[in-house]
């Protein structure tokens, strides 16, 4: 049986401008792995574009072009292997949004961007990484999560990608976006009971 956790408990809000928001203010970067080789794996896509094909030579540009994208790949889950597992070391229960990743990527302008940070396979991690520790993982509805108020409450209505600070006209709250948004996903995750 896993041994129980001591920790407290923390809301997770994944985004583009940081790659995790936590409710208690820390953030974390996005590692965007993709756009840092993209460069190097479309130079790449060119020269195979040229080989003749049934050639011996487009089949070895054929796997480097592979071994990029693998590259790419295991970058990422080193990456999120290891933020997960500190997390769920950390915290013994962690409330993330149940998002509809689908949905989200048919946004053509974003979804190079949520493809490269790919929050689902991170939330499938964190999913196995809290088994070993005794933390418990709990998904949340993601409506509103960014445009209400952490403190009081309020709903805004409306709330552009661009702003990237919440402002609340009630209490006067002025928090960043994301981190505003993790602290509700934790209030939600601290009154429901579906637990993963």
């Amino acid at each position: 049986a896993p041994p129980e956790h001591a920790g407290e408990a923390i809301g997770i809000d994944v985004g583009l401008g940081s790659f995790a928001a936590l409710s208690d203010g820390e953030t974390v970067p996005p590692p965007k792995f993709l756009l840092r080789s993209e460069r190097q794996i479309k130079r790449a896509q060119r020269v195979l574009s040229r080989r003749k094909k049934g050639s011996k030579r487009r089949a070895k540009q054929r796997e480097k072009v592979a071994c990029l994208h693998l590259a790419v790949s295991r970058q990422r889950d080193d990456f999120q292997w290891k933020l997960a597992a500190d997390l769920a070391r950390r915290f013994s229960r962690i409330a993330v949004e149940d998002l509809n990743i689908r949905g989200l990527i048919r946004n053509r302008h974003l979804s190079k961007s949520i493809s490269d940070a790919s929050w689902s396979a991170f939330i499938h991690k964190l999913e196995h990484a809290v088994v070993k520790t005794g933390s418990r993982l709990v998904k949340v509805d993601a409506r509103n999560t960014s445009r209400t108020c952490s403190s009081c409450g309020w709903i805004k209505d409306s709330l552009t990608l661009s702003e990237r600070t919440f402002r609340c006209e009630k209490c006067g709250l002025v928090l960043d976006r994301d981190v505003n948004a993790a602290r509700n996903i934790l209030r939600v995750g601290r009154d429901t009971a579906e637990v993963t």
